[in-house]
C-alpha cells in the first residue's frame, strides 16, 4: 500500500515539475525586440551606456636630467587613478558614452650642484589662483617639460600646460626655480603678436 501511495505522489510531483518547465519557454518574449525585453526588465539604460577612461591604463614617465648649468631634475609625471574629469556624449543611436579623463601630476626633485634645493608636487591645485574654479573643475594637466633655452645658471625654467578636454581652452604656465629652490609661477600668454 505504501508503494502505491509513494508511486502516485511521485507521479503527481513529476507532472507538476514538467508542467512548470514547459510553461517557462519564453513564448511571451518571442515577438519582442531586444530593446523591449531590456526595457521591461529595467536594463535598457545599463546596456545603453558606454564608459571609457583616457588614458585606459596608468601612465608614468620618469625623467632624470642633468643640465650643464649644475641643475639636476628628477621628475615623475603620472596619471592619478582616483581623480578624473568626466564628459558625457550622446550618440545618434541613443547610446550614452561617459568618458573619464584622468588627471596628472608631477613629483619634482631638483638638485643644484648635487645638493637638493626643492622637492615639490606639481598639480592643478598649485595653479588655483590663476583661473576660476570652473576652469579647474574641467581641466587636466597635459605636460611638464624643461625649457632648456631659457634656463640659466641661476634659474631653472619648467613649462606646464592645462587643457579642458575636447576644447581649445588651454592655460600655460612657467615655473621658475632659482638656485635656492624658490618657485615662482608665471602664466604664459599664448596670444600671437600681430604685425
Amino acid at each position: 500500500m505504501f508503494k502505491k501511495l509513494y508511486n502516485s505522489k511521485l507521479i503527481i510531483f513529476s507532472f507538476i515539475i514538467i508542467t512548470a518547465l514547459i510553461s517557462c519557454d519564453g513564448r511571451d518574449r518571442a515577438y519582442k525586440t531586444n530593446a523591449e525585453v531590456l526595457e521591461e526588465n529595467n536594463l535598457l539604460e545599463t546596456f545603453s551606456k558606454d564608459i571609457k577612461f583616457v588614458p585606459e591604463s596608468r601612465v608614468a614617465i620618469v625623467t632624470d636630467t642633468i643640465l650643464s648649468n649644475g641643475f639636476q631634475i628628477k621628475m615623475q609625471y603620472h596619471s592619478i587613478e582616483n581623480h578624473t574629469v568626466s564628459e558625457t556624449i550622446k550618440t545618434d543611436n541613443e547610446t550614452t558614452t561617459k568618458i573619464y579623463y584622468k588627471n596628472f601630476e608631477a613629483k619634482l626633485h631638483i638638485l643644484k650642484n648635487g645638493i637638493t634645493i626643492n622637492q615639490s608636487l606639481i598639480n592643478k591645485e598649485l595653479f588655483g589662483a590663476f583661473a576660476d574654479d570652473s576652469f579647474w573643475k574641467k581641466a587636466i594637466m597635459q605636460y611638464v617639460w624643461i625649457d632648456y633655452e631659457t634656463s640659466t645658471t641661476t634659474e631653472l625654467h619648467l613649462n606646464t600646460s592645462f587643457n579642458i578636454p575636447n576644447t581649445e581652452t588651454y592655460k600655460d604656465f612657467i615655473l621658475v626655480i632659482n638656485k635656492l629652490g624658490e618657485v615662482e609661477i608665471k602664466e604664459k600668454n599664448q596670444l600671437a603678436n600681430l604685425i
